[in-house]
């Protein structure tokens, strides 16, 4: 039986009641006020974070709010499944995964079951890829330990992939915001909330590319011919080729899914039984080459030369030293948050009295080194509501108390570095410290920057007393991290004065009269 992606119950679900099962997206309100729908519950997390992104596009794509009052009536009043259901009928015929569709969703149609076939496994991020397999280097990941999908987690695969698709060779091209992008989704109450709050209004999106674009392939791109992207004959793909809309279906890699030797067994993904497992799939280079300043509504970005380049997990996590860029653009204005942290922020004084509790930010993605997946991290942080009468002041502390974090870790690594490792100017091998020191005074950020929204607004003179107060704490917990680290049952080369010497230079480095620690903060000397 075809799996179509509108209509049948694929996507894994949790209720507020614990309870799990699987729902077609037209269900995601589903039993709202009484057992509302919370979160994803798919196979894995980083499924959880595309199906949530596939959702979130699908409804922007079918039913985009024209205005503000009527994306307040649909916040509010959530569509009935019915209602859902007929809006999503339009583009039903679209999201055929397999079967006789002449355009099945996210592959490339036209391309030939005879190429080479590859394994099932090879659409998830972190498999081996066959250079790793050629040379029997599969030391951490093991080649046959997924050998087959059902069409559900298939299509997960395949839509995860083509959102976050690596480098991965000469002409397959990344995923339109480049390998492994970082997400950030504003979380409500519910699974609807989630949704709806990362829905922009239809004005919004037309700024971002050439609405007047509107054939079907202009959005959904395997409906139509694939831009190819050979060297000398191919083309690149802007925001200006095509609707901007594309950027939820981003295509770079053309993919056809082997739907003819199926067989029934247990899924190595989900472990449920299916009579129509899938194992082999066909793949070629010079897809869709994504150029241009493509501004995704779900990822912060940076701006170099005038161009708009998507923020990326980097070592160590998802920690408030994202704060700039995730939640507020940094002073000088080159890093920007998600369109829609922005949009948020504009209506969130008018939401207050619907949350019961603090909306939070959803940050994830891999980590990728190349085609390498390193991680994949996620994380959630608070979103503070500010006054707008002290929102530039309160920014720029919040800014000047990241900073000062990032001069205290540099003094913590060097200084403890020195007392271990001296005699060298690297510290490779110290990254522990840092993943450490973030998290270990992240909820004390929170607390502090909570209370400078707070109280500031009646006495200005506490945001400097704010500002000494966060260093005095971050100096505690260096030379807790410092004498942890140094501790000579911890580490048998340690020359105690050397150590002595070290922490009194820590001391030193961190105080107020440091003018390192004068700058970061903006404090008068």
């Amino acid at each position: 039986m075809a799996l179509n992606l509108i209509y049948d119950k694929w996507i894994g679900v949790k209720r507020s009641d614990g309870s799990t099962e699987k729902i077609a997206p037209w269900e995601v309100t589903s039993d709202i006020e009484t057992n509302p729908i919370i979160s994803m519950n798919t196979p894995r997390p980083d499924f959880n974070g595309s199906m949530i992104q596939f959702l979130i596009g699908l409804f922007q794509t079918s039913i985009a709010p024209k205005d503000n009052r009527t994306w307040r009536k649909y916040f509010l009043r959530p569509p009935k499944p019915d209602e859902l259901k007929e809006s999503l009928s339009s583009v039903s015929p679209f999201f055929d995964f397999d079967g006789d569709s002449s355009g099945l969703f996210m592959q490339d149609n036209n391309l030939n079951l005879e190429l080479n076939k590859l394994r099932v496994d090879s659409l998830l991020m972190e498999m081996p890829g066959s250079n790793t397999l050629k040379n029997n280097a599969d030391h951490f990941l093991k080649r046959d330990s997924v050998t087959k999908m059902c069409p559900s987690c298939c299509a997960m695969a395949l839509f995860n992939l083509q959102l976050n698709a690596p480098s991965g060779g000469v002409g397959h091209r990344t995923s339109l915001r480049g390998g492994g992008p970082l997400t950030t989704l504003i979380l409500g109450k519910n699974l609807w909330h989630h949704i709806w709050l990362n829905v922009v209004l239809e004005e919004e999106i037309a700024k971002l590319g050439d609405s007047d674009k509107s054939d079907v392939s202009d959005i959904f791109p395997w409906m139509g011919p694939t831009r190819t992207s050979e060297p000398k004959t191919g083309v690149t793909t802007t925001p200006l080729d095509v609707n901007p809309k594309q950027m939820y279906w981003g295509m770079p890699r053309r993919i056809k899914i082997d739907f003819e030797d199926r067989e029934t067994g247990e899924c190595d993904v989900c472990s449920e039984h299916c009579d129509s497992l899938i194992s082999k799939y066909v793949t070629k280079n010079y897809g869709v080459n994504y150029e241009g300043n493509w501004a995704h509504t779900l990822s912060p970005h940076r701006e170099n030369k005038s161009q708009l380049i998507p923020i990326h997990p980097r070592p160590g996590g998802i920690t408030y030293r994202y704060w700039v860029g995730l939640i507020q653009s940094d002073s000088g204005g080159s890093s920007h948050p998600a369109l829609v942290v922005n949009e948020f922020f504009k209506i969130q004084s008018d939401l207050d009295e619907i949350f019961q509790h603090s909306p939070r930010l959803w940050a994830f993605g891999f980590d990728f080194d190349n085609m390498k997946v390193r991680s994949w991290y996620e994380s959630t942080m608070p979103l503070i509501s500010v006054d707008e009468s002290i929102k530039y002041e309160y920014e720029r502390t919040v800014e000047r108390l990241v900073r000062c974090a990032e001069v205290i870790l540099y003094n913590t690594r060097s200084c403890i570095k020195n007392a271990i490792v001296p005699g060298t100017s690297s510290t490779t091998g110290l990254s522990h410290i840092e993943s450490q020191f973030w998290y270990r005074t992240e909820s004390e950020f929170y607390s502090f920057i909570d209370k400078i929204a707070k109280e500031s607004k009646e006495d200005m003179s506490l945001i400097h007393e704010s500002k000494l107060e966060w260093l005095k704490y971050l100096s505690k917990q260096s030379l807790l991290l410092f004498d942890e680290y140094t501790n000579p049952a911890q580490q048998s080369i340690v020359n105690p004065k050397k150590v002595a010497v070290a922490r009194r230079k820590l001391k030193a480095y961190n105080s107020q009269k440091s003018k390192k620690v004068i700058s970061a903060l903006g404090l008068t000397t």
